[in-house]
Protein backbone atom coordinates (compact mmCIF):
# COMPACT_ATOMS: atom_id res chain seq x y z
CA UNK A 1 0.00 0.00 0.00
CA UNK A 2 1.23 3.36 -0.85
CA UNK A 3 1.96 6.12 1.91
CA UNK A 4 -0.95 8.21 0.38
CA UNK A 5 -3.16 5.04 0.50
CA UNK A 6 -2.58 4.47 3.66
CA UNK A 7 -2.97 7.69 4.81
CA UNK A 8 -6.83 7.75 3.25
CA UNK A 9 -7.19 4.88 4.44
CA UNK A 10 -7.56 5.82 8.52
CA UNK A 11 -11.07 5.07 9.55
CA UNK A 12 -13.16 7.87 9.45
CA UNK A 13 -10.80 10.06 7.72
CA UNK A 14 -13.36 9.88 4.61
CA UNK A 15 -16.20 10.85 6.41
CA UNK A 16 -14.37 13.80 8.52
CA UNK A 17 -13.21 15.95 5.23
CA UNK A 18 -16.63 15.48 3.55
CA UNK A 19 -18.56 16.83 6.90
CA UNK A 20 -15.31 19.72 6.90
CA UNK A 21 -16.71 20.00 3.01
CA UNK A 22 -19.89 20.65 3.94
CA UNK A 23 -18.91 23.29 6.57
CA UNK A 24 -16.83 25.11 4.50
CA UNK A 25 -19.76 25.48 1.81
CA UNK A 26 -21.66 26.40 4.46
CA UNK A 27 -19.69 29.37 5.63
CA UNK A 28 -18.84 30.52 2.06
CA UNK A 29 -22.95 30.13 1.26
CA UNK A 30 -23.73 32.22 4.59
CA UNK A 31 -23.10 35.69 2.75
CA UNK A 32 -24.52 35.87 -1.01
CA UNK A 33 -23.13 38.13 -2.91
CA UNK A 34 -19.87 38.75 -5.17
CA UNK A 35 -17.94 37.87 -2.14
CA UNK A 36 -19.95 34.35 -2.06
CA UNK A 37 -19.10 34.52 -5.92
CA UNK A 38 -15.64 34.33 -5.18
CA UNK A 39 -15.10 32.37 -2.28
CA UNK A 40 -17.11 29.41 -4.26
CA UNK A 41 -14.71 29.34 -6.68
CA UNK A 42 -11.42 28.92 -4.36
CA UNK A 43 -13.82 26.52 -2.97
CA UNK A 44 -14.43 24.49 -5.96
CA UNK A 45 -10.57 24.56 -7.03
CA UNK A 46 -10.28 21.75 -4.22
CA UNK A 47 -6.81 20.81 -2.84
CA UNK A 48 -5.06 18.00 -0.79
CA UNK A 49 -6.90 19.31 2.51
CA UNK A 50 -4.04 18.51 3.94
CA UNK A 51 -4.27 21.15 6.84
CA UNK A 52 -8.00 19.25 7.98
CA UNK A 53 -6.37 15.79 7.51
CA UNK A 54 -3.27 16.70 9.88
CA UNK A 55 -5.79 17.77 12.54
CA UNK A 56 -8.01 14.99 12.33
CA UNK A 57 -5.48 12.56 12.01
CA UNK A 58 -3.73 14.19 15.21
CA UNK A 59 -7.08 14.08 17.58
CA UNK A 60 -7.24 10.89 19.58
CA UNK A 61 -11.04 9.96 19.07
CA UNK A 62 -13.80 11.40 20.40
CA UNK A 63 -15.37 14.23 18.67
CA UNK A 64 -14.01 14.90 15.08
CA UNK A 65 -12.59 18.05 14.80
CA UNK A 66 -14.58 19.71 11.93
CA UNK A 67 -14.85 22.89 13.30
CA UNK A 68 -11.56 23.21 13.83
CA UNK A 69 -10.13 21.43 10.40
CA UNK A 70 -12.80 23.84 8.48
CA UNK A 71 -11.08 26.98 10.26
CA UNK A 72 -7.25 26.23 9.55
CA UNK A 73 -8.28 25.32 5.96
CA UNK A 74 -10.31 28.89 5.76
CA UNK A 75 -7.23 30.40 7.06
CA UNK A 76 -5.13 28.43 3.66
CA UNK A 77 -7.97 29.18 1.28
CA UNK A 78 -7.45 33.40 2.19
CA UNK A 79 -3.66 33.01 1.83
CA UNK A 80 -4.08 31.46 -1.79
CA UNK A 81 -6.65 34.19 -2.78
CA UNK A 82 -4.38 36.57 -1.86
CA UNK A 83 -0.86 34.97 -3.02
CA UNK A 84 -2.20 34.95 -6.16
CA UNK A 85 -3.07 38.95 -6.12
CA UNK A 86 -0.03 39.95 -4.89
CA UNK A 87 2.45 37.42 -6.99
CA UNK A 88 -0.07 38.41 -10.52
CA UNK A 89 -0.69 34.44 -10.98
CA UNK A 90 -3.22 33.52 -13.25
CA UNK A 91 -3.56 29.77 -12.26
CA UNK A 92 -4.56 28.25 -9.16
CA UNK A 93 -4.71 24.52 -9.63
CA UNK A 94 -5.24 24.46 -12.79
CA UNK A 95 -7.94 27.12 -13.04
CA UNK A 96 -8.31 30.62 -13.17
CA UNK A 97 -6.92 32.73 -10.41
CA UNK A 98 -9.91 34.53 -8.29
CA UNK A 99 -8.25 37.54 -9.28
CA UNK A 100 -8.20 37.33 -12.82
CA UNK A 101 -11.87 35.91 -13.04
CA UNK A 102 -13.16 38.54 -10.75
CA UNK A 103 -11.03 41.51 -10.21
CA UNK A 104 -8.28 41.77 -7.60
CA UNK A 105 -10.33 44.22 -4.87
CA UNK A 106 -13.21 41.41 -5.46
CA UNK A 107 -10.83 39.09 -4.57
CA UNK A 108 -9.05 40.86 -1.58
CA UNK A 109 -12.41 41.36 -0.34
CA UNK A 110 -12.95 37.80 -0.43
CA UNK A 111 -9.35 36.60 1.19
CA UNK A 112 -10.62 39.01 3.72
CA UNK A 113 -13.25 37.32 4.18
CA UNK A 114 -12.14 33.80 4.30
CA UNK A 115 -9.47 35.15 7.38
CA UNK A 116 -12.61 36.53 9.26
CA UNK A 117 -14.77 33.32 9.04
CA UNK A 118 -12.50 31.28 9.95
CA UNK A 119 -12.01 32.99 13.95
CA UNK A 120 -15.80 33.23 13.83
CA UNK A 121 -16.25 29.58 13.13
CA UNK A 122 -13.58 29.02 16.07
CA UNK A 123 -15.25 31.43 18.04
CA UNK A 124 -18.91 30.13 17.93
CA UNK A 125 -17.76 26.90 19.31
CA UNK A 126 -16.76 28.91 22.25
CA UNK A 127 -12.52 27.98 22.28
CA UNK A 128 -10.50 30.86 23.45
CA UNK A 129 -7.78 28.84 23.24
CA UNK A 130 -8.66 27.32 20.01
CA UNK A 131 -8.83 30.84 18.31
CA UNK A 132 -5.62 32.10 20.30
CA UNK A 133 -3.46 29.27 18.37
CA UNK A 134 -5.51 30.01 14.64
CA UNK A 135 -4.51 33.38 15.44
CA UNK A 136 -1.25 33.10 16.17
CA UNK A 137 -0.28 31.16 13.25
CA UNK A 138 -1.87 33.55 11.22
CA UNK A 139 0.35 36.72 12.60
CA UNK A 140 3.53 34.00 12.08
CA UNK A 141 2.19 33.33 8.57
CA UNK A 142 2.18 37.50 7.56
CA UNK A 143 5.33 37.70 8.90
CA UNK A 144 6.88 34.96 6.49
CA UNK A 145 5.07 36.96 3.50
CA UNK A 146 6.88 40.19 4.64
CA UNK A 147 9.71 38.11 4.97
CA UNK A 148 9.51 37.04 1.22
CA UNK A 149 9.01 40.56 0.36
CA UNK A 150 12.65 41.71 1.88
CA UNK A 151 14.17 38.61 0.48
CA UNK A 152 12.84 39.13 -3.37
CA UNK A 153 15.54 39.95 -5.98
CA UNK A 154 18.09 38.86 -3.59
CA UNK A 155 19.99 35.75 -4.53
CA UNK A 156 22.55 35.96 -1.28
CA UNK A 157 19.75 34.99 0.90
CA UNK A 158 20.96 32.33 2.89
CA UNK A 159 19.47 28.68 3.38
CA UNK A 160 18.88 29.44 7.17
CA UNK A 161 16.68 32.98 5.79
CA UNK A 162 14.71 30.66 3.56
CA UNK A 163 14.36 27.96 6.11
CA UNK A 164 13.01 30.42 8.22
CA UNK A 165 10.87 31.91 5.88
CA UNK A 166 9.56 28.25 5.11
CA UNK A 167 8.62 27.90 8.80
CA UNK A 168 6.51 30.79 9.15
CA UNK A 169 4.40 30.88 5.78
CA UNK A 170 4.06 27.13 5.56
CA UNK A 171 4.90 25.27 9.03
CA UNK A 172 3.24 27.52 11.11
CA UNK A 173 -0.27 27.00 9.84
CA UNK A 174 0.31 23.06 9.46
CA UNK A 175 1.74 23.15 13.46
CA UNK A 176 -1.82 24.81 14.17
CA UNK A 177 -3.78 22.21 12.16
CA UNK A 178 -2.04 19.75 14.51
CA UNK A 179 -2.18 21.68 17.82
CA UNK A 180 -6.34 21.98 17.10
CA UNK A 181 -6.46 18.29 16.75
CA UNK A 182 -4.99 18.16 20.17
CA UNK A 183 -1.69 16.76 19.08
CA UNK A 184 2.09 18.37 18.70
CA UNK A 185 2.85 21.51 16.78
CA UNK A 186 6.75 20.52 16.06
CA UNK A 187 5.41 17.49 13.71
CA UNK A 188 3.42 19.67 11.59
CA UNK A 189 5.99 22.35 11.75
CA UNK A 190 8.55 20.13 10.32
CA UNK A 191 6.12 18.56 7.83
CA UNK A 192 5.42 21.93 6.54
CA UNK A 193 9.36 22.98 6.30
CA UNK A 194 9.68 19.36 4.06
CA UNK A 195 6.08 20.33 1.95
CA UNK A 196 7.11 23.96 1.02
CA UNK A 197 10.74 22.64 -0.14
CA UNK A 198 8.80 20.09 -2.00
CA UNK A 199 7.03 22.98 -3.55
CA UNK A 200 9.40 24.82 -4.64
CA UNK A 201 11.58 22.20 -6.32
CA UNK A 202 8.46 21.16 -8.31
CA UNK A 203 8.02 24.95 -9.59
CA UNK A 204 11.46 24.40 -11.12
CA UNK A 205 10.67 20.58 -12.98
CA UNK A 206 6.73 20.00 -12.81
CA UNK A 207 4.59 20.41 -15.60
CA UNK A 208 1.68 22.84 -15.75
CA UNK A 209 -1.41 19.81 -16.16
CA UNK A 210 0.51 17.84 -13.16
CA UNK A 211 1.09 21.34 -10.56
CA UNK A 212 -1.70 23.41 -11.91
CA UNK A 213 0.72 26.45 -12.07
CA UNK A 214 2.96 27.64 -14.45
CA UNK A 215 7.01 26.10 -14.43
CA UNK A 216 9.06 29.05 -13.21
CA UNK A 217 7.16 31.26 -11.40
CA UNK A 218 9.62 31.37 -8.46
CA UNK A 219 12.38 32.92 -10.66
CA UNK A 220 10.04 34.88 -12.87
CA UNK A 221 8.50 36.87 -9.39
CA UNK A 222 12.12 36.39 -8.30
CA UNK A 223 11.19 34.32 -4.91
CA UNK A 224 14.67 32.95 -3.59
CA UNK A 225 13.30 29.29 -2.76
CA UNK A 226 16.07 26.48 -1.95
CA UNK A 227 16.59 25.00 -5.54
CA UNK A 228 17.43 28.39 -6.64
CA UNK A 229 19.43 29.61 -4.02
CA UNK A 230 21.75 26.15 -3.92
CA UNK A 231 21.90 26.57 -7.76
CA UNK A 232 22.95 30.42 -7.97
CA UNK A 233 25.72 29.57 -5.69
CA UNK A 234 27.55 27.75 -8.76
CA UNK A 235 25.54 29.10 -11.72
CA UNK A 236 25.87 33.12 -12.68
CA UNK A 237 22.99 32.61 -15.13
CA UNK A 238 21.06 31.60 -12.43
CA UNK A 239 22.12 34.24 -10.00
CA UNK A 240 21.35 36.67 -13.03
CA UNK A 241 17.53 35.53 -12.95
CA UNK A 242 17.19 35.50 -9.65
CA UNK A 243 18.67 39.08 -9.28
CA UNK A 244 16.22 40.29 -11.82
CA UNK A 245 18.19 39.56 -14.77
CA UNK A 246 17.36 37.68 -18.03
CA UNK A 247 15.51 34.47 -17.50
CA UNK A 248 16.70 32.34 -20.44
CA UNK A 249 17.84 29.17 -19.93
CA UNK A 250 18.18 29.79 -16.21
CA UNK A 251 15.02 26.77 -15.30
CA UNK A 252 17.40 24.24 -17.42
CA UNK A 253 20.87 25.83 -15.59
CA UNK A 254 19.05 25.09 -12.32
CA UNK A 255 18.58 21.32 -12.84
CA UNK A 256 21.98 20.95 -14.14
CA UNK A 257 23.76 21.85 -11.01
CA UNK A 258 21.83 19.20 -9.08
CA UNK A 259 20.26 21.77 -6.79
CA UNK A 260 16.76 20.11 -6.94
CA UNK A 261 17.88 16.81 -5.54
CA UNK A 262 20.22 18.35 -2.92
CA UNK A 263 16.47 20.33 -2.36
CA UNK A 264 14.96 17.01 -2.42
CA UNK A 265 17.09 15.35 0.42
CA UNK A 266 16.71 18.49 2.60
CA UNK A 267 12.53 18.04 2.22
CA UNK A 268 13.30 14.19 2.96
CA UNK A 269 15.22 15.03 6.23
CA UNK A 270 12.63 17.14 7.51
CA UNK A 271 10.00 14.54 7.18
CA UNK A 272 12.50 12.57 8.57
CA UNK A 273 12.78 14.40 11.97
CA UNK A 274 9.17 14.99 11.72
CA UNK A 275 8.16 11.03 11.66
CA UNK A 276 11.18 11.18 14.92
CA UNK A 277 8.96 13.80 16.58
CA UNK A 278 5.94 11.44 16.80
CA UNK A 279 6.45 9.30 19.73
CA UNK A 280 3.40 7.65 21.60
CA UNK A 281 1.10 9.37 18.76
CA UNK A 282 -2.17 7.55 18.30
CA UNK A 283 -2.70 7.35 14.96
CA UNK A 284 1.74 7.39 14.44
CA UNK A 285 1.40 4.80 11.15
CA UNK A 286 -1.23 7.49 9.36
CA UNK A 287 1.22 10.34 10.46
CA UNK A 288 4.42 8.82 9.40
CA UNK A 289 2.61 7.62 5.80
CA UNK A 290 1.68 11.52 5.99
CA UNK A 291 4.95 12.46 5.88
CA UNK A 292 6.19 10.03 3.35
CA UNK A 293 3.63 11.38 1.03
CA UNK A 294 4.13 14.71 1.49
CA UNK A 295 7.66 14.36 -0.25
CA UNK A 296 7.05 11.72 -2.35
CA UNK A 297 4.55 13.87 -5.13
CA UNK A 298 4.29 15.21 -8.52
CA UNK A 299 1.95 18.13 -7.33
Amino acid sequence: MSALATVRAAEGLSDYLEAVEERLGAVVRAHPGVVASVSSDALAAGGKRLRPTLTFLSSAGGEPPVVEGAAVELVHMATLVHDDIVDGAHLRRGRAAAWTAHGAEAAKAAGDHLFAAAFATLAAAGSHERVSVLADASLELARGEALQRLQRHDPDTSVEAYLERCTLKTGSLFAAACVLGGGRPEFGRLLGVAFQIVDDVLDCSGETVETGKIPGTDLRDGTPTLPLLLAAREDDTVRRALAGGSLEGALVRVAATGALERSREMALDYARRARESLNGTVRREELEALADAVVDRNR
